[in-house]
């Protein structure tokens, strides 16, 4: 804008100087017009004759067609022009009385028409001549004038645009140092980990829209977050799912799923485990086989629902009749394995044998049944009987179906068990 007004400024400088250059070349062309009619009127005034005054009024022709064109636009020098038109006609009213005095008897002397219309000439002239002076200083003046005013106007309004822009500046300068703070503080919020806040804007300058984009980006961040939480929080619990499931199914492949007691391949693991610790520590275990007798009557009379009912109170029995220590199993339809450990002579067993009795011979309430079951026990030792397990099962078989040759719930011990224990209570 500052630019703009000095380039108007130098402009209308430029149009008053050509304006004035203008109208002072075009007041030299009156005075050169002037100057050569004087120079007439002297030839006219000197010799009297009528070349003279043919050259005098070409001369006053040419004035009077210059001054009849519009060579200016105040009112003030067309009025200067105007007395000049008007005295330039008198000297042509000068000239037609110049014209008669040729005619007449020449004569000399101040006091005779020609002495008079010499003297008119030269008054006339010398007003003409003032007159243009006047002119002259008059578009001089208006230069000046003009000048002044176009000078005084820049530097007005190079005084009010400075301060504009001044002030223009300063706003500025608080509205970029406000967004630039408010930045500063939303990028320390966002190193603080808070994507909750959001900078205020209330300009629509670059920094303002910088906040903008800043505050989308937050929000994007916080939205990104809370998704990723979220999926984290979502991948704990499918994994925490598939942990409980991992050991569902783990209990359930080392569980049997109606008695919840060992399954076979759970036990024959623990057993692994535990003959492997006896042989060790050099103690003695006892392997306990036990079927239960007449399981398929009642499967076949009163159906498997009253069989499972049957097999789940008999793995409470066994449960509540041995050790928390000790291994129970259960490795077929109706077949039963119990792993004690550690023991110290045969009556032990028989002991443990005896409670199993007792628990057995309770009958199992099933609906409004009362069924009565029967076990064959077979006992294998170890380290007298077997070292391993496959032995020590077949040993415990064997003696369980020696067990089966008698009626009732009964028991059988191998006859190693009398000699192979020092402990005399094993007989």
């Amino acid at each position: 804008m500052l630019t703009s007004i000095i380039l108007l400024s130098f402009v209308t400088l430029k149009e008053i100087q050509m304006q004035t250059n203008s109208e002072l070349h075009q007041v030299s062309d009156i005075e050169h017009k002037i100057d050569l009619m004087s120079s007439e009127l002297w030839l006219l005034q000197q010799y009297h004759d009528e070349d003279a005054l043919t050259q005098t009024r070409v001369a006053h022709e040419e004035l009077k067609a210059l001054l009849d064109e519009e060579l200016f636009s105040q009112n003030s020098k067309n009025t200067i022009v105007a007395n000049l038109v008007r005295m330039n006609a008198n000297i042509g009213a000068l000239l037609d009385l110049s014209q008669k005095d040729l005619d007449s008897n020449f004569r000399h002397g101040i006091t005779s028409p020609a002495g008079m219309l010499s003297a008119r000439y030269n008054m006339t002239i010398q007003s003409m001549n003032e007159d243009l002076g006047k002119l002259e200083r008059l578009a001089i003046k208006d230069s000046e004038l003009s000048q002044r005013k176009i000078l005084y106007a820049v530097v007005i309004l190079l005084i009010v645009g400075s301060a504009v822009v001044l002030i223009l500046t300063l706003l500025t300068l608080k509205s970029f140092s406000t967004n630039l703070n408010a930045l500063t503080l939303g990028i320390k919020d966002l190193t603080k980990g808070n994507l909750n806040s959001r900078i205020e804007v209330k300009d629509t300058d670059e920094l303002s829209v910088l906040a903008q984009q800043f505050n989308l980006m937050k929000r994007s961040l916080e939205e990104t977050t809370v998704k990723k939480e979220l999926l984290q929080l979502e991948v704990e619990r499918q994994t925490k799912e598939l942990q409980q499931q991992r050991e569902e199914f783990q209990h359930q492949a080392n569980h049997d799923s109606l008695t919840k007691l060992y399954s076979r391949g759970a036990f024959e693991e623990q057993m692994q485990t535990a003959i492997a610790r006896c042989g060790r520590t050099n103690q003695s275990a006892a392997l306990l086989f036990i079927d239960l007798d007449r399981f398929k009557v009642i499967n076949d009379c009163h159906g498997h629902a009253a069989g499972d009912a049957v097999l789940i109170q008999i793995a409470q029995k066994l449960l509540k009749t041995v050790r928390s220590s000790d291994i129970i199993a259960r490795i077929g339809g109706d077949e039963f394995v119990i792993w004690l450990e550690p023991i110290e002579n045969a009556t032990q067993v028989i002991t443990v044998i005896h409670k199993l009795t007792e628990e057995l011979a309770i009958p199992i309430q099933y609906q409004d049944l009362n069924l009565v079951i029967d076990a064959s026990i077979g006992v294998s030792f170890f380290p007298i009987d077997a070292i391993e397990l496959s032995s020590l099962l077949k040993v415990a078989d064997d003696n369980m179906y020696k067990a089966k040759e008698i009626e009732g719930t009964t028991f059988q011990l191998t006859s190693k068990v009398t000699v192979g224990l020092s402990d005399a209570k094993m007989a």
